[in-house]
């Protein structure tokens, strides 16, 4: 693919899929600087690449699915997926939060 190729390309994605693609793009430099944290505290780091993936304004969170089937308003806290791994950028510094859930659903 020669690089007029390539601009044509990304000029003609569609909104949906450049989402998706950025998502996943920060989804792995996410697990990358996520890396030396599970390391160093024993945390599987396969199992963090299976996580959902959510980006807020200054924070990004893992997260495991719910097994809950979904039953409109009547169970919709059982299908929140549960939060087991934060990465938060405070004054310019990223840091690495754990949760409640983070060695439930990462440990070794």
């Amino acid at each position: 693919m020669n690089n007029e190729q390539r601009l044509d390309y990304w000029g003609n994605m569609k909104k949906d899929d450049k989402r998706k693609m950025e998502n996943e793009l920060q989804k792995a430099l996410a697990i990358e600087f996520a890396r030396t944290f599970c390391a160093e505290n024993n945390l599987s780091l396969s199992a963090l690449k299976k996580q959902q993936f959510h980006l807020a304004y200054n924070e990004c969170a893992f997260a495991q699915p719910s097994n809950a089937v979904s039953d409109g308003l009547i169970n919709d806290i059982e299908t929140v997926p549960i939060v087991t791994l934060i990465i938060r950028c405070d004054a310019d510094t990223l840091q690495v939060v754990e949760t409640e859930n983070t060695r439930t659903f990462l440990k070794k």
